[in-house]
C-alpha cells in the first residue's frame, strides 16, 4: 500500500518556523548565510512564472546537517519566487537508529536534562526524545512548588511551544505531550519510508499534486555534490561524510546546485501539467 504524505504534509512546518523550533541560533546563521548568497537566474524566475499547477513539497531535513545547509535554503528561494509551490519541512533527528522507534525519556542517564524548564517541548524531544507523564509532571509540581515560595514560577518554559502550562492544566499539557509522541512516531515512518541507499540520508524531497498524489522524490545531494565529493576522496583529501555547512559554496558550485534542484522543480511542474487525470480536475481535457 503507497505511504500516505498527505497527511505528513498537512502537519509539516514552513521554513521560519522548521527553522525556529529545531535550530540552534548558530546552525540558523548557516542556514541564512547560504540562504543569502542563493540567487535565482532570469531563466529560472521566468520558468516559475509560467507555473500553473500548484506544487505541495515536503522537505525532510535536519537543521544540524550540511547537506541541508547547502540544498534546504536554495528549495525556499524557489517556493518564494512561486506562490504555487507549498514548501514545508519536518524535522529528522541528529542520533537516529532506523531501528529503534523514539523510546522515552528514562531518569539516570548520562546526561539527565534535570533543568528541563529552560527548553521548549520542541527542543526537548529532538535531544532526549519523548518524555514520560511522570516526567512532566514533576517539572509541573516543582513550578508550583517554586510560586508558592515567591520565586520566579517561569510558567510556560517547559512547554513553550504549547503555552500550556499552568496550574490545573495538567491534563491539557499530558495530552499535548502524547501529541508530540504521536508525531515523533510518525516522523520515524516517514524517515524509514524515505530512506536512501539503506541510511535515512537527508535533504529528502516528496512532490505532491494539489490533490496529494504523490508525484516523485529525490534528496540526499546533486551530481555536482557528489563530483565534488567523489574528487577529494580520489585525491585522499580527509574529511567528514557530511559537509560542515560552515561557509556557502564557491559560487560556481552554487549556482550548478541550484540549477539541479530547480530542474527537479520544474520536471514536477511540467508533469503536473501534461497529467491527463488533472486536465480534466481543470477543465483542459
Amino acid at each position: 500500500m503507497p505511504f500516505d504524505f498527505r497527511p505528513v504534509f498537512d502537519r509539516a512546518q514552513k521554513y521560519a518556523p522548521f527553522l525556529e523550533q529545531f535550530a540552534t541560533p548558530d546552525q540558523r546563521q548557516r542556514w541564512k548565510s547560504v540562504y543569502d548568497s542563493v540567487k535565482l537566474s532570469p531563466d529560472q524566475l521566468n520558468t516559475l512564472s509560467s507555473f500553473r499547477r500548484q506544487m505541495l513539497v515536503i522537505c525532510m531535513a535536519g537543521p544540524w546537517c550540511g547537506d541541508c545547509v547547502a540544498a534546504c535554503p536554495i528549495f525556499q528561494k524557489i517556493a518564494e519566487a512561486c506562490p504555487l509551490i507549498d514548501l514545508r519541512f519536518i524535522n529528522r533527528v541528529q542520533n537516529f537508529d532506523i531501528n529503534q522507534p523514539p523510546q522515552p525519556y528514562k531518569p539516570g542517564t548520562t546526561e539527565d536534562p534535570d533543568d528541563i524548564r529552560s527548553k521548549p517541548i520542541g527542543k526537548i524531544l529532538v535531544k532526549w526524545g519523548i518524555l514520560t507523564p511522570e516526567r512532566i509532571e514533576k517539572a509541573l509540581l516543582e513550578q508550583e512548588d517554586r510560586k508558592a515560595r515567591g520565586l520566579n514560577a517561569k510558567i510556560g518554559d517547559v512547554m513553550t511551544d504549547l503555552g500550556m502550562i499552568t496550574a490545573g492544566q495538567r491534563d491539557q499539557a499530558l495530552a499535548a505531550q502524547q501529541g508530540f509522541a504521536d508525531l515523533a512516531q510518525w516522523d520515524h515512518a516517514v524517515a524509514k519510508e524515505l530512506m536512501t541507499c539503506g541510511a535515512p540520508r537527508v535533504p529528502m524531497l516528496v512532490f505532491l499534486s494539489e490533490d496529494g498524489y504523490e508525484c516523485g522524490r529525490f534528496g540526499e545531494r546533486t551530481l555536482t555534490t557528489y563530483r565534488q565529493k567523489a574528487a577529494r576522496q580520489l585525491a585522499n583529501t580527509a574529511g567528514a561524510s557530511c559537509p560542515t555547512g560552515l561557509f556557502a559554496d564557491p559560487a560556481d558550485i552554487l549556482n550548478a546546485n541550484i540549477a539541479e534542484w530547480f530542474g527537479h522543480f520544474e520536471r514536477i511542474q511540467w508533469m503536473l501539467l501534461t497529467s491527463p487525470r488533472l486536465m480534466k480536475r481543470h477543465g483542459e481535457a
